[in-house]
């Protein structure tokens, strides 16, 4: 083969190999459904319709790709858009707001059908969880740390980047955000015994108790406190004479404030600003009373049941420490 000819030849391929390089790039990959992307390349745009996973999220750095938020929600940027609740959905801020993951806390109200569909149509995905124990609030955070944080490059995503499944195994790799939950929660051993029997208030006039069953009331048995409620519905209320009959040691009362900073760590309140707060309760001659064995909680999200409860637990706990053993 003459020299003219092989530099045709050799022209020839390397034509033929940048046209092949060309088309490569601007063919889309045939794998995956019609509205997936790559995994890396798409970010989570999220509307969350629980303020509590939306603290979840926050706390687990993802507050800046929240799209859209719970109509109740108090503790995220006033910024996001608001996008209806679990039982109203605006479905034109919804899509205005375009999200790629809808979150939702499972309940007694379904997820409405003409969302599902919407859903589907725009390939958006669904993530419920549910929040009905301590534990769940456990499960839920460890979950989407999973999903989002713990181990991106080895969900099964199967061409769709919003939907993860994730090697439950990968959980003893690392320490999961449920860790700080345990710790938090964690008996305080011999130390609680000296609240004695403890009242739950998150309501004082009338008295609003937090009964057995509720998330607080799990906290509490988990630290090793006693309910002064042993029976009955999660939310109870109470008239002042049936909290004489109850006489309880000591009442934590559960009164979010919700400018409060969150930097630093509590002082103690005094008893002249606790008085107030407690309204016809100060004047009662209950043990709790007499020996001021009050902690009043005011975390912007003490009631929420979300990973906040760890930080509440915290409050409580110092609160225990301040204590003089002055018997039930």
């Amino acid at each position: 083969m003459s020299v003219r000819m092989r530099l045709i030849r050799l022209i020839s391929m390397l034509i033929a190999c940048l046209l092949l390089a060309a088309c490569s790039k601007g063919t889309p990959s045939s794998q995956g459904s019609d509205n997936a992307g790559s995994e890396a390349a798409v970010e989570p745009r999220f509307a969350v319709f629980s303020p509590a996973i939306g603290v979840m999220l926050r706390d687990l750095g993802f507050e800046d790709d929240i799209v859209g938020r719970h109509s109740y929600d108090t503790a995220l940027s006033a910024s996001i858009p608001v996008v209806g609740s679990h039982i109203e959905i605006d479905d034109e801020l919804l899509i205005n707001a375009e999200p790629t993951i809808l979150i939702f806390e499972e309940n007694t109200i379904a997820i409405p059908q003409r969302i599902r569909d919407l859903a589907k149509d725009r390939g958006w995905a669904i993530w419920t969880y549910k929040l009905e124990s301590l534990d769940d609030i456990a499960l839920t955070i460890d979950d989407l740390y999973l999903k989002l944080v713990g181990f991106p490059s080895d969900a099964n995503s199967d061409g769709d980047p919003t939907t993860f499944e994730v090697n439950p195994t990968k959980r003893f790799e690392v320490d999961l955000p449920s860790a700080r939950l345990s710790r938090a929660w964690r008996p305080i051993g011999p130390g609680a015994d000296t609240a004695g029997r403890t009242l739950l208030l998150a309501g004082t006039d009338p008295a609003g108790a937090l009964g057995p069953g509720s998330f607080h009331a799990q906290m509490i048995d988990r630290m090793g406190i006693e309910n002064a409620i042993t029976d009955g519905a999660m939310w109870q209320e109470f008239d002042l004479e049936d909290l004489v009959e109850l006489a309880p040691d000591s009442i934590i009362l559960f009164a979010p404030e919700p400018d409060q900073a969150l930097i630093g760590e509590r002082e103690a309140m005094a008893w002249s600003n606790i008085e107030p707060m407690l309204g016809p309760i100060a004047a009662l001659p209950i043990p709790a009373i007499e020996h001021r064995r009050v902690c009043v909680v005011t975390h912007p999200q003490a009631l929420l049941p979300s990973t906040t409860l760890a930080q509440v637990a915290d409050e409580i706990r110092l609160w225990i420490e301040t204590l003089e053993d002055t018997g039930p």
